[in-house]
């Protein structure tokens, strides 16, 4: 017997055989009849931060005592990070957004990734950063890329369907497919092999950051305790990894097996009460 993880419903409904063809239907096309090379094809995703809620650690307290406590600093602001990764095992700079009402000088930090800074007022993306994110892609690509056809996939949020986004995006032949709703646990490889190494290496230097300089992690520091867990997690084998696991690039229609595109239809039910 397996203990079963829960998986909701839109996610279980999404990760099915018939989106799985149309999905590698569609990246197998594009990449062939553009002729797209592995290091024009491009993925991204989002991640969220909240400084304040650093990983579980190990402490020493008194013996027969079930729990013991450490201090974090309490922050609770939401900060976004938008990394793309390339098939060929690079990345570009990421794009950070901090929440807040406008632009703050203090933010201009020690910055060794030359991360864009940017703003909004809950720190996640919206449509208008939507645009300026593609354009800081474009500017970090389009060298590599020499006048070739680029593929960028992404998830279906809204600020990577708007007109201003796409329109950008075909002007400057960058063809951009969209994973299927709800399952990017599975076709992202963001998701499946990078996001939680970098959640685990940043709550640790989170944590030295804390314990070491006494001072809370804020927006004006941010990067520079994040850094050290990007370089960790965004190798060229993890990236290398995140393409191949996911079946983009080797191209393999494959990658994803059929137990992982339905739940289990032996235990699985829905029901509005009990007893069954």
């Amino acid at each position: 017997m397996f203990n079963s993880s829960p998986l909701e419903r839109a996610r279980a409904q999404a990760a099915n055989p018939a989106n799985n063809k149309v999905f590698y239907d569609l990246l197998e096309s594009v990449i062939t009849e553009h002729n797209i090379e592995p290091d024009c094809i491009f993925a991204m995703d989002e991640t969220g931060f909240m400084p304040g809620r650093a990983c579980t650690s190990k402490v020493i307290g008194k013996a027969g005592n079930r729990s013991q406590h450490s201090t974090e600093s309490g922050n609770r602001n939401n900060i976004t990070v938008l990394p793309v990764i390339c098939a060929d095992g690079t990345s570009i700079p990421p794009l950070v957004i901090f929440q807040g009402k406008a632009f703050s000088v203090n933010w201009l930090q020690n910055n060794p990734l030359k991360a864009s800074i940017g703003y909004q007022k809950k720190g996640y993306i919206d449509d208008e950063l939507g645009v300026d994110w593609i354009k800081h892609v474009d500017h970090y690509t389009k060298d590599k890329a020499n006048g070739r056809d680029r593929l960028l996939v992404v998830d279906s949020h809204h600020s990577r369907l708007t007109f201003g986004f796409l329109d950008y995006c075909r002007r400057r032949r960058i063809h951009v497919i969209t994973y299927p709703t709800h399952a990017t646990q599975l076709y992202q490889g963001l998701d499946v092999v990078i996001f939680a190494l970098l959640k685990k290496c940043f709550g640790r230097e989170l944590k030295k950051f804390e314990e070491s300089t006494g001072q809370c992690v804020q927006k004006d520091n941010f990067l520079t305790v994040y850094t050290p867990a990007h370089l960790e997690a965004f190798t060229e084998a993890n990236i290398k990894a995140a393409f191949s696991k996911t079946g983009v690039y080797p191209f393999n229609r494959n990658a994803i097996s059929s137990t992982q595109l339905k739940p289990s239809v032996e235990t699985s039910c829905t029901g509005d009460g009990l007893p069954l």
